[in-house]
């Protein structure tokens, strides 16, 4: 967890885990994997636990779809591009320990998926997008806290819970914060 905060460089591959005082609806309590960053172009990513409880084959009729995608979960991926359906592969490996990520673009377009990305085959409707300069601004008003990839959020067993627990191993104020409830009032 890098905790000096704002990171300069490149954070591509790395995690975005929003701080709990991040209200946006569109990224309260999210996991995002940053496929893409740099200073020049901005920066790209997948939310990673707000699944939709759809499967590929109750949202599309894609004619030609291989039988093998039906069954891949949906994913809300972000705000941006929301009608389109992303294609990728987000799997942890652990000889060495890291993430391996292809992106196959939209479902519709997509070819055939060699059989080494087909664990960790997700559909994401949408994706986060920032413009140039503008997730390190997020950065350093600290609305998002970075960290590099982790096995337990990348295999994400219980997406209800994940941002969490992860926030509880960090520090107990952050425990308090990952157990309060979204209305304070419900308290």
């Amino acid at each position: 967890m890098n905790r000096e905060q704002p990171h300069a460089g490149n954070l591509t591959g790395s995690l975005l885990v929003a701080h709990p005082s991040l209200n946006d609806p569109n990224f309260c309590r999210t996991i995002i994997f940053l496929s893409h960053h740099s200073a020049e172009d901005g920066a790209i990513g997948l939310i990673l636990n707000r699944p939709t409880g759809q499967l590929v084959e109750h949202i599309t009729r894609v004619p030609g779809l291989d039988a093998s995608l039906r069954s891949v979960p949906v994913l809300a991926g972000g705000p941006v591009g929301t009608e389109d359906l992303l294609l990728a592969s987000i799997q942890w490996r652990t000889n060495p320990q890291a993430v391996a990520f292809r992106g196959f673009g939209s479902l519709e377009s997509t070819d055939e998926i060699p059989a080494e990305f087909m664990n960790g085959l997700r559909v994401f409707r949408g994706y986060a997008g920032w413009s140039r300069g503008q997730l390190e601004s997020e950065i350093a008003e600290r609305a998002w806290l970075i960290t590099p990839p982790l096995r337990a959020l990348i295999e994400i067993s219980d997406p209800e819970r994940i941002w969490g627990d992860y926030l509880s191993t960090l520090d107990p104020i952050f425990r308090l914060y990952a157990e309060a409830p979204d209305d304070p009032s419900l308290n």
